[in-house]
């Protein structure tokens, strides 16, 4: 019974567990109006780029608690400590900025009249490195409304190009109108993110001047990536360095 506890000893010794080696909390406080180009945090910097057409009252990525974050399986709130990344408004007529994850959009055939919303904007994180790392995933806490058009893409970035990793469902929930239920969500990255150092993660949010408008918009926290420790190439179970299994 020693032999065969000592034996199960080594071999777990030698394993390799999937484990947190990058994660973004977003920090604390409301910070109403906070763009997410100004935060940082000990990861570094946040950046947007245009993918697409932007009108003039295009909403924008923010920072802060103004969407709070209350954990998975509850509603959100507004203005409370936990902030999150969040597509909100500009400042629209008497609306202030940034009222959480909530987006505005124009009325149809009234652009030009009236102020335009149609917005195509994807947030990006600093570079991650995943050097060491492999059958690596990421996962965060999110809220999503809009609907087939106005709609949250999640994107992946190999150190060349961006690419689509997923399109998360919508959260709706009748208990929280108009707000969503806080939802964990999983990915597994390409291959291509092993053992890489330049590795980012997006969301791309799109919406039209069509009048349709579903709060809330999304809102993300949480984010996390882990992975397996690359395998060293050591023979387990080679008691003897012999390159022979023993046990």
């Amino acid at each position: 019974m020693k032999l065969l506890s000592t034996i199960a000893a080594v071999i777990l010794s030698h394993s390799i567990f999937a484990q947190v080696f990058w994660s973004e909390t977003f920090g604390s406080g409301c910070n109403q109006g906070q763009l997410a180009t100004a935060f940082s945090s000990a990861n570094g910097s946040w950046t947007v780029t245009n993918t697409g057409t932007n009108a003039g009252s295009a909403n924008v990525w923010y920072v802060g608690a103004t969407e709070n974050n209350t954990g998975v399986g509850n509603c959100s709130t507004v203005c409370g400590t936990n902030a999150t990344l969040h597509l909100g408004n500009v400042n629209v007529s008497i609306i202030s900025a940034d009222q959480g994850a909530a987006y505005y959009e124009g009325l149809a055939g009234f652009c030009g009249l009236l102020p335009c919303g149609s917005t195509d904007k994807r947030v990006e994180s600093p570079a991650i490195s995943c050097m060491g790392k492999e059958n690596i995933a990421v996962s965060f806490t999110y809220i999503e409304g809009g609907n087939a058009i106005d709609n949250a893409t999640v994107w992946y970035y190999d150190g060349n190009s961006w690419s689509q990793l997923a399109d998360p469902a919508k959260t709706f929930s009748g208990i929280c109108s108009p707000q969503g239920v806080w939802t964990n969500f999983t990915a597994t990255l390409p291959a291509s993110a092993n053992d890489n150092p330049n590795v980012k993660i997006g969301f791309r949010w799109i919406n039209n001047d069509d009048g349709d408008a579903t709060d809330p918009s999304f809102a993300v926290d949480d984010i996390q990536f882990y992975g397996d420790d690359i395998a060293s190439g050591e023979c387990i179970g080679d008691f003897n360095s012999d390159g022979v299994i023993n046990a």
